[in-house]
């Protein structure tokens, strides 16, 4: 018992410690930050993505509500980016803490001389094409192993008594 009150307030005590010598998030790291997603057009390729998703969404909303007029369904994509688009800001503001926790401000600097190369350039020129292939690439992944999915479940279900 003693060992455990023990243990349990040296932790506790180990986690003060670390955040009490965690280095604030300084005004150079946060500009930093604040230019790598600029380089990087990370907050423009989460807006792509998100729009890319609301399609995806359209398009079974269609399916699953025939009834709702063409019209209406081909404007609410529209409207879903705009809201987006209005509030990227608080998505930025949400992602700066994020780089902060997993980035020190030298690797930041790094990041931005590697983006500013040719090379990096060429990522971020890439990287929504980079990622709408692997979208896709993972869709059809995830398709094939439907089969072998509904397989397994079939089998372990009937294995449990439950009647499929």
């Amino acid at each position: 018992m003693k060992f455990r009150y023990a243990a349990t307030t040296l932790l506790a005590l180990s986690l003060i410690g670390t955040t009490a010598l965690a280095d604030p998030l300084t005004t150079e790291k946060r500009a930093d930050i604040e230019k790598l997603l600029n380089m990087t057009n990370a907050l423009a390729l989460s807006q792509q993505m998100a729009t890319a998703t609301v399609r995806s969404m359209m398009q079974s909303l269609k399916q699953a509500r025939p009834d709702i007029p063409e019209k209406v369904l081909n404007m609410l994509p529209g409207e879903v980016e705009a809201v987006f688009s209005e509030n990227m800001g608080s998505f930025k503001e949400a992602m700066i803490p994020i780089y902060d926790k997993h980035f020190t401000d030298p690797e930041l600097k790094e990041l931005i001389r590697f983006y500013a190369t040719p090379l990096g350039t060429k990522l971020i020129a890439t990287m929504p094409a980079l990622m709408q292939d692997g979208m896709v690439a993972g869709q059809r992944w995830g398709m094939s192993l439907g089969p072998k999915i509904n397989q397994r479940i079939t089998t372990k279900l009937k294995k449990e008594g439950v009647k499929i």
